[in-house]
């Protein structure tokens, strides 16, 4: 064979081995899945901020706390600053914003709330102080409600972070997306082909080390009432994962995880113990979304219960949308009456839904 052939079959092998990932990458993502609506029928919407990418229950003040950012300007480097909002869902009164004293901008992305045994309520915020760098800020939730800022937690191995769950005063898991610092062709190749490059951190009070790594973009983390279990999502991964948790050292050990065929995001605890997810099933759609808010994004929620004797962890879809009620759903929170707040990273309204979300 001549060595112009041999060149020719060497590229056709790398061109044709090359289209296969570009295929596969594409059908993972969602692009021929038929989205058929159903369980957002008993919804009507929470107005009054733009994005709801997070979002916790204070059973304290029966408010729920959003984390509200227009995350279009701080991709295009003309960052609005974030607000976090307050809203009663025994009101029929529009969110608030809750005033800080951070000093600084804020432009929040995940939540997580911890109650300290004397009743002391603390909100952890992740914050995007620029475009490429993050931080974990820790307020008190005062009266009124207000928050007054505590400590700044910075760390080498906060390249990219997406949520967090505290798990005392000063310790807390955070979800690091990526391996790479965003704007730069290595966090491009990291998401576009599915790097494992991600994982899980958690700060002791002291210092920051990575505990669960090889995560393809680790998303949202949520902790058990009890302390004990640790669930993690993946988005371009697409799955849900159970660690059990060492509560001395912090230590994790997976003890189940669900692959489903949706970008997971946040998770949030029920009352019951069940996880509820939020989750974009049509990936490239989302990405189209976040440029433009014309461009409609598929929602989807999820129920989950962690079967530990059998290690399985059995999911369950509540409500499916093409977009036309809510695109990009980031955030499924269950409150105790039963109703379920659905948040989303880019649209200008998040949803109060009827009990139980499309369960039969």
């Amino acid at each position: 064979m001549s060595v112009r052939r041999r060149v020719g079959l060497v590229l056709g092998v790398v061109a044709f081995g090359l289209g296969g990932v570009v295929l596969k990458t594409v059908a993972d993502a969602g692009a021929f899945r038929t989205v058929t609506p159903h369980g957002f029928d008993g919804c009507t919407r929470i107005e009054g901020f733009t994005g709801s990418e997070d979002a916790v229950f204070d059973a304290a003040t029966g408010l729920v706390l959003f984390s509200s950012q227009d995350f279009r300007s701080l991709e295009a480097e003309a960052p609005r600053d974030g607000t976090l909002f307050g809203w009663d869902p025994a009101s029929s009164a529009s969110p608030r914003a809750i005033a800080h004293d951070l000093g600084a901008p804020l432009h929040p992305h995940g939540l997580g709330l911890f109650v300290a045994p004397d009743g002391t309520r603390l909100l952890f915020v992740v914050n995007h102080p620029t475009r490429t760098s993050s931080v974990v800020e820790s307020f008190e939730l005062m009266e009124g409600p207000s928050l007054k800022h505590l400590r700044t937690f910075t760390a080498p191995e906060f390249i990219s972070l997406n949520d967090v769950a505290p798990v005392g005063p000063e310790q807390f898991y955070v979800t690091i997306d990526a391996g790479t610092r965003a704007g730069t062709m290595a966090r491009l190749a990291e998401t576009f082909l599915r790097l494992p490059w991600s994982g899980l951190g958690y700060f002791d009070g002291t210092r920051a080390q990575v505990v669960a790594s090889g995560m393809r973009y680790a998303n949202g983390v949520a902790v058990s009432s009890d302390g004990a279990t640790v669930f993690v999502s993946e988005s371009t991964g697409r799955r849900l994962m159970a660690f059990s948790r060492d509560v001395t050292s912090g230590q994790l050990t997976l003890v189940a995880e669900q692959l489903t065929e949706s970008g997971l995001d946040n998770l949030s605890i029920a009352p019951d113990g069940a996880v509820w997810v939020a989750a974009h099933p049509k990936m490239l759609d989302f990405l189209g979304h976040a440029k433009d808010p014309k461009h409609h994004s598929a929602s989807q929620i999820f129920r989950a219960k962690l079967d530990v004797p059998n290690a399985k962890f059995p999911i369950d879809e509540r409500a499916l949308d093409d977009g036309a009620v809510i695109s990009g759903s980031s955030v499924a929170l269950p409150l105790p009456s039963g109703r379920v707040v659905v948040g989303s990273v880019f649209e200008p309204h998040a949803l109060s839904c009827a009990t139980s979300l499309g369960a039969n």
